[in-house]
């Protein structure tokens, strides 16, 4: 399969890419820029800053977004006006970097070194009554936070160490057992973001790959689409009327001018399976 190219090149680094059923819209971050960037139902894309850094952004169920900044998790009113920050990190070298929600509303964000230092991130959960713990600890690139539709397993991406891993998740939001799902080869295309579809296919975006790889729950690859143009694709959400479109987001970062074609790019690509839905968070 092919993807489409259905923008120009509208962020440095797209990332954290959802359906906003809402509004019936996409929305995703241009990461490094601190902006939210929403696809407007003309095409077009707006353009709304929040901080230093976006990392990714989900629904809150009473309405309202949650936003992971830099260092901080931001929750905004349904006008986009701040209601609360939550304090995450204090070391200005770390970064929060993408994340996701479970069935039961909590919200999980990664963080990583700003020099990529291996095992310096953790992954957070924060719980709907607003307490932070902490999911897992020593990842380095932490991506792609997606749970089956029973809640039981849920799929992480690390992108240094070129993994999918498979983890037991418990009514507590533990995340358990980890296995590897998928190892990607050294030095080549590695996972980045990642959606599930309603018969538990991953679809993840490669950095480095031109393309989103689908693998079966249990890590067979079955489908492939090809992302022309476009070196580094971030992330990808399932969209429209019936969540059929999976829409890709792309990034220019480390790329020389005269080398991004059409990274920065938004794709699409319409799909005979269905996305599953995606979570709010609960606070």
């Amino acid at each position: 399969m092919r993807a489409e190219r259905i923008t120009g090149r509208v962020a440095y680094h797209g990332e954290g890419a959802f359906w906003d059923d809402r509004d019936d819209r996409l929305r995703f971050v241009d990461m490094l820029a601190g902006a939210v960037v929403t696809l407007l139902p003309t095409g077009t894309v707006s353009r709304r800053q929040v901080g230093e850094v976006a990392a990714v952004i989900r629904h809150r169920s009473g309405g309202g977004y949650v936003v992971a900044g830099a260092r901080d998790i931001l929750l905004l009113d349904a006008d986009w006006g701040p209601e609360r920050s939550i304090p995450v990190l204090d070391d200005p070298a770390m970064r929060l970097n993408e994340g996701g929600c479970d069935a039961a509303g909590r919200f999980y964000i990664g963080s990583m070194a700003y020099d990529m230092t291996a095992g310096a991130g953790t992954l957070y959960r924060l719980d709907p009554n607003g307490r932070l713990g902490t999911a897992l600890t020593t990842v380095t690139i932490p991506n792609g936070l997606v749970w089956s539709a029973d809640g039981a397993r849920a799929f992480h991406n690390d992108t240094a160490a070129a993994t999918i891993t498979a983890y037991d998740a418990d009514p507590d939001g533990r995340l358990l057992d980890p296995r590897v799902l998928v190892r990607f080869e050294p030095g080549g295309a590695a996972p980045d973001g990642m959606a599930i579809d309603a018969d538990g296919g991953l679809w993840v975006a490669l950095w480095g790959g031109a393309r989103v790889h689908r693998y079966s729950p249990d890590g067979i690859l079955d489908e492939v689409v090809d992302v022309p143009g476009a070196h580094h694709v971030t992330s990808c959400a399932f969209g429209g009327d019936d969540r059929r479109t999976l829409f890709i987001t792309t990034s220019v970062e480390g790329i020389e001018p005269a080398a991004r074609g059409a990274g920065g790019s938004l794709f699409a690509v319409d799909l005979a399976v269905a996305g599953a839905p995606v979570h709010a968070y609960a606070g």
